[in-house]
């Protein structure tokens, strides 16, 4: 039961994502509320430190009959507190200080420094009365502030948040990279997989329509019909051929996975052997469908040709089955832009709804009864991973225009 939920968790990225924000909250509260914890203390021990100071002052003026006895508590308690300090005259005069501002310093400017310093440190906290007397006359008041600690305690939070945001996406990014790793080398293994079970099963019908060139003639084949005219060396041709693509397919399945061989070539032949073989196998012998190609004059490049071909053809094959059989067009274009090769696959079927179009790419999607969902996952990678390419939905208008763009560097 509580292996079933883990697997249940682990195999939602929603949840987990929730998991992981919840989690984050729940981290950023503690610290935040051990960090102002701190801070409060730290807070009160500058407001019972600063009651003593003005203890001392109040008592040094009691007693003295001289400033002596307040320069020295100015000079050796005061001055090394870890807080600033501002002790004004009745009128709110500047007289001692532990600020920033030296005290030999009676410049209007520096006066003005020190009044802002008072006013900071009276919005926060409220100044103490210095009193002389047994009548408690008021001669003096210490205003106080914050220390550099506290100060840089206050920002911690913030820090904090930074920090564990940072770790979380790190996280996250590392998980998700992990769980793309592990699917793709699932798919691959699945691709490999098929490719060796065709293996057997196709080379022994190769084997077969060698042996039937060989051994049979036209006149060894009979139809029930004799006025059907049958041209048995043009089907031998076919199912050879047929067989070959087969086993073609069975290559590429098995590439998927490793790291495939590339070799300069111009981009243009794939695209028009693919083309070539589906001109032949049309809807209504090709009376309603058209396949428009339009090339242009390009260098040659480095890609692996049975990749290239396999991403065009499954292009191809997405929207012949997008298309209407009896007015679908479909458009293929090459040209070069600056350092690129783009090449543009156009046609006018039923298009990709906007809700899917940013999910076409996911492994294991699709809107089919039947199929996997690997084809454009596995498009992507052959163009993006191993052609170091680009490749993109470029837009979709249904029944108008759906356009599928790939890159290649030159």
């Amino acid at each position: 039961m509580l292996s079933q939920l883990v697997k249940d968790i682990f195999s939602s990225p929603k949840l987990i994502t929730i998991i992981l924000g919840v989690g984050m909250v729940i981290v950023v509260s503690f610290f935040i509320y051990s960090n102002q914890t701190i801070i409060s203390q730290l807070e009160n021990d500058a407001a019972r430190v600063s009651r003593a100071y003005a203890r001392l002052w109040q008592y040094a003026a009691s007693e003295a009959t001289s400033g002596s006895e307040i320069n020295f508590i100015f000079e050796e308690i005061i001055k090394k507190a870890n807080f600033p300090i501002i002790v004004t005259s009745i009128e709110g005069e500047p007289m001692y200080w532990t600020v920033d501002v030296p005290q030999e310093d009676t410049t209007g400017k520096a006066r003005e420094r020190l009044k802002q310093y008072i006013e900071e440190m009276d919005a926060k906290y409220q100044a103490i009365p210095i009193y002389y007397g047994p009548d408690k006359i008021i001669i003096h008041n210490l205003h106080y502030g914050d220390s550099r600690l506290i100060k840089r305690l206050q920002y911690m939070p913030y820090i904090e948040i930074a920090v564990i945001v940072v770790f979380l996406l790190f996280a996250w990014f590392s998980f998700r990279n992990a769980r793309k790793s592990e699917q793709n080398y699932i798919y691959a293994g699945m691709a490999k997989e098929s490719a060796h079970q065709l293996g057997t099963p196709l080379s022994a019908l190769m084997g077969w329509v060698e042996l039937l060139k060989l051994k049979y003639s036209k006149e060894d084949f009979a139809l029930p019909d004799k006025n059907v005219k049958v041209n048995f060396a043009e089907i031998i041709d076919r199912m050879q051929s047929d067989l070959h693509r087969l086993d073609r397919v069975a290559t590429r399945f098995g590439s998927i996975g490793s790291i495939p061989d590339l070799e300069e070539c111009n981009i243009n032949q794939p695209i028009a052997e693919v083309v070539a073989y589906f001109h032949l196998r049309l809807p209504g012998g090709g009376k309603g469908v058209e396949i428009i190609e339009q090339y242009s004059d390009l260098p040659d490049i480095k890609i692996n040709l049975e990749l290239i071909g396999w991403v065009v053809e499954n292009l191809i094959k997405n929207s012949l089955e997008a298309i209407d059989p009896k007015t679908g067009k479909i458009f293929i274009n090459t040209k070069r832009n600056n350092n690129w090769i783009s090449i543009s696959v156009i046609d006018n079927g039923k298009g990709i709804v906007p809700s899917n179009q940013k999910r076409i790419f996911d492994p294991g999607f699709t809107t089919r009864k039947r199929g996997w969902g690997l084809g454009l996952t596995l498009a992507r990678r052959i163009v993006v991973e191993y052609h170091r390419g680009k490749f993109r939905l470029a837009g979709s208008e249904p029944n108008q225009k759906t356009e599928f763009i790939i890159e290649l560097p030159v």
